[in-house]
């Protein structure tokens, strides 16, 4: 594997309706992006569903004459190339085609063979540098598939439960192990942009949704747990979101959706209980970390 240098990822932000206004005043972008401590060789915007797509075009163009960002794409005109070039179709995706679209257009783009993929209702607490380390870490193992930072604060003790469900090991300030967030993500572009969102595996169940449509996230979370695919997990930096906490609804419609959502939910009660899972749902959020 080739060693990645300092100046090879693009961060990439994808807005919609309930962010792009906020998002996109002055300075926002800027200070997601200068937070990270890292020299992006370029900031990219990707205007999703919106209402007013030339209201948010307008915002945009601002920030890119400011030199705030290099370039902005709106998603829906390069969504049909990205599933092309991923191997998807509308249709797999649909009814929650927009909880997909943004990252896959990002990992298409043309651009550096490395991409953050920013949610701007994320931040994080305090500036560093734990991109220039994840890169590091990445080109010594090849299992390593995305990196984030932390999630979750330490507490009282210095321990964060959430991340140590999914960690197998530590090292050099990353917890090493299983799962996958499309909220704040590093990954390769060589990677992301092939066909790897077809793998089928029971932990597609787990995310919210399921019973409509295997989005993004599941199926990255796929792929990796049937291919040995590692994330690390940053123990020096953590993000915040200003998204209020709770779990969206998705509410069943029709009897097809009725019964996928009863039988995942059976399915899932059902394996938080069992003392035997199937290895691709260990090291997740249905067991308890190993005290």
């Amino acid at each position: 594997m080739s060693e990645p240098t300092a100046a090879t990822v693009d961060f990439v932000v994808n807005v919609f309706e309930r962010t792009y206004r906020r998002a996109l005043e002055p300075g926002r972008l800027t200070a997601l992006a200068s937070a990270q401590r890292h020299p992006f060789t370029r900031r990219v915007l990707l205007i999703n569903n919106v209402d007013d797509p030339n209201d948010a075009a307008r915002l945009a163009q601002r920030l890119r004459d400011l030199g705030e960002i290099d370039e902005f794409h709106v998603v829906a005109e390069r969504i049909d190339r990205a599933l092309r070039t991923t191997g998807l179709h509308r249709r797999e995706l649909e009814p929650l085609l927009h909880y997909s679209d943004g990252p896959l257009v990002a990992a298409t783009l043309s651009g550096s063979p490395w991409f953050l993929y920013w949610d701007p209702e994320a931040r994080l607490a305090e500036a560093i540098d734990w991109i220039t380390p994840a890169l590091a870490l990445f080109d010594s193992d090849a299992r390593l598939m995305v990196a984030n930072p932390s999630w979750q604060p330490p507490d009282a003790e210095g321990r964060r439960p959430g991340v140590e469900r999914e960690t197998l090991r530590t090292r050099d300030g990353f917890a090493i192990g299983r799962g996958f967030s499309d909220q704040v993500f590093l990954a390769r572009r060589a990677l992301f942009a092939t066909q790897i969102y077809n793998q089928r595996c029971i932990s597609r169940i787990t995310y919210p949704g399921a019973h409509k449509a295997q989005v993004f996230e599941a199926r990255v979370d796929a792929h990796m747990r049937h291919n040995d695919g590692l994330r690390a997990t940053s123990l020096a930096a953590t993000y915040v979101t200003d998204q209020d906490e709770g779990s969206s609804a998705y509410p069943p419609s029709g009897l097809a959706e009725t019964g996928r959502y009863l039988i995942n939910g059976l399915s899932i009660r059902a394996l938080r209980i069992s003392p035997w899972r199937p290895a691709c749902l260990r090291h997740t959020w249905l067991q308890p970390p190993v005290r």
